[in-house]
């Protein structure tokens, strides 16, 4: 079974989980912790997404910053040890393929969708002229 976990500071789990909802009609297979944002332990269901990872299950857990205390938390639980593969950096791209790819979520396939997710990651600064006058074809095409 596909599992997915998101957690993070505030609400940026839940709110990614409610964009895959609208956007795939589908987040079942995501769980949201949105630490901080109440007095309650944001570990414990963590810990039992981790627990509850069976050895046929392909379940990824994203946390929001590299090095942040989320981050630092799941680290410790050591996720991998049960074969839940552990990312940082999440966004709605890499959430997204990890839930509809057709391919097992497998260590090296989920570096795969890391590296296709933050190639995603632009600035973006639209050309004088195109606001209104420009045509759709042209502003969307690859620079």
């Amino acid at each position: 079974m596909r599992r997915i976990l998101l957690a993070s500071h505030g609400k940026l789990a839940s709110g990614l989980k409610s964009s895959v909802d609208v956007l795939a009609g589908d987040s079942s297979a995501i769980t949201a912790v949105d630490a901080y944002v109440d007095d309650s332990d944001y570990t414990k269901p963590i810990q039992r997404f981790i627990q509850e990872s069976g050895p046929g299950d392909e379940s990824v857990i994203f946390t929001d910053i590299l090095g942040g205390s989320v981050f630092q938390k799941v680290a410790l639980l050591r996720p991998e040890d049960h074969g839940v593969i552990h990312v940082t950096g999440m966004n709605l791209a890499a959430v997204m393929e990890c839930l509809l790819t057709p391919d097992r979520l497998t260590p090296a396939n989920v570096d795969e969708i890391t590296r296709m997710a933050a190639q995603q990651l632009k600035r973006v600064s639209v050309p004088k002229g195109e606001e209104t006058g420009g045509s759709e074809d042209g502003f969307f095409s690859s620079a």
